[in-house]
């Protein structure tokens, strides 16, 4: 089977959650996302490289090791379809979810959406 690029740079993108050095993250930025990238989710609606990486600081302060497993993905048309588990450090489900992303014609995301049930806090 041959391989999947769009595959290849979500997976490159799910790396960045994890990523906590901020120069290594914008370096993975580089390689999977548009500088001009729109994330959303249902806590945040960000654009570009800067708010990005914040959220994702906020997001490693309050889930110690937290990093995300692709469970599913499928694409067509520069468009894919991710499910997904939220983990913490030991690999315990945090909470599921899915994301659609979009692809640009370099082949870098555009565009990613995430959808998930918000763990309770307390």
């Amino acid at each position: 089977m041959e391989s999947n690029p769009h595959k290849n740079t979500w997976e490159t993108y799910t790396k960045s959650w994890s990523e906590t050095d901020k120069s290594k993250r914008l370096e993975l930025f580089g390689q999977c996302l548009s500088p001009d990238c729109e994330y959303s989710d249902p806590i945040i609606l960000s654009t570009g490289y800067g708010q990005l990486s914040g959220y994702m600081s906020e997001l490693q302060k309050n889930v110690s090791g937290v990093g995300f497993v692709t469970t599913d993905f499928k694409n067509h048309h520069d468009q894919s379809l991710t499910h997904w588990n939220m983990v913490d450090g030991k690999g315990n489900i945090f909470t599921q979810g899915a994301s659609c992303g979009m692809y640009g014609a370099d082949g870098r995301l555009k565009q990613m959406t995430g959808f998930y049930e918000q763990p309770n806090a307390g």
